[in-house]
């Protein structure tokens, strides 16, 4: 097998470095064309569309500061509130790292689902835009593809990887106008096992925050 360079390893993983946007990208077309439909049938359901920036911490095996890295990239989520808060969400997710260690690129796409449940805190500002606000807890199972990075697996370093992924997070919602919410804070533990030479086993910590929409009652 021919030897690559590091100029010609980066320009052969360009385009995939796409690949994380461009599935949550897909994921959003299809749930913005479902919306509105649900937004009818449910009307007694009410469904949330939320888009969150998000920042990931991660970190290669290694006890140093310098094994530490962060993920970047975009979630999305859609949620159909069934029974007094109670509701069912998917979530889909593109995050990617770039030049770690000089010249590895990772990129993850998640795909989540799983219960959420919504408290709503009422009427909390005194305004004539009626502001509400809403904090939620989910627990989600899902599949994470790894289609770039660096994965050591019994003596060999392979390009991609995938892996079982569980979550847990919560997240707080400001709502500033009829069904427009303000994603104030969204954060969560993610566990994955993706092969790394060592435990195989990743708890990393994200934060973001983002905006949400409001369809149905």
């Amino acid at each position: 097998m021919p030897l690559l360079t590091r100029e010609s390893r980066l320009r052969h993983r360009a385009p995939r470095r796409v690949l994380p946007l461009a599935a949550t990208g897909v994921f959003a077309a299809v749930l913005l064309s479902l919306t509105p439909a649900h937004a009818q049938n449910f009307s007694q359901r009410p469904v949330d569309f939320g888009m969150t920036y998000v920042q990931e911490r991660a970190k290669f095996v290694g006890a140093s500061s310098a094994d530490y890295f962060y993920l970047r990239g975009a979630k999305l989520d859609y949620t159909i509130n069934l029974w007094h808060g109670l509701g069912a969400s998917a979530t889909a997710a593109g995050l990617a790292a770039t030049n770690q260690r000089g010249s590895i690129d990772i990129e993850h796409i998640q795909f989540l689902a799983g219960p959420r449940y919504t408290y709503n805190l009422g009427h909390i500002t005194d305004t004539a835009w009626n502001r509400h606000g809403g904090i939620f807890v989910e627990g989600k199972v899902g599949y994470t593809i790894a289609p770039a990075g660096l994965y050591p697996s019994n003596g060999v370093e392979l390009t991609h990887a995938s892996s079982l992924t569980y979550e847990g997070g919560a997240g707080i919602n400001l709502t500033v106008y009829h069904r427009f919410d303000f994603r104030i804070l969204e954060g969560g533990l993610v566990r994955t096992q993706l092969p790394n030479g060592g435990s195989n086993v990743q708890n990393t910590l994200w934060l973001g925050s983002g905006v949400n929409f409001h369809f149905g009652r």
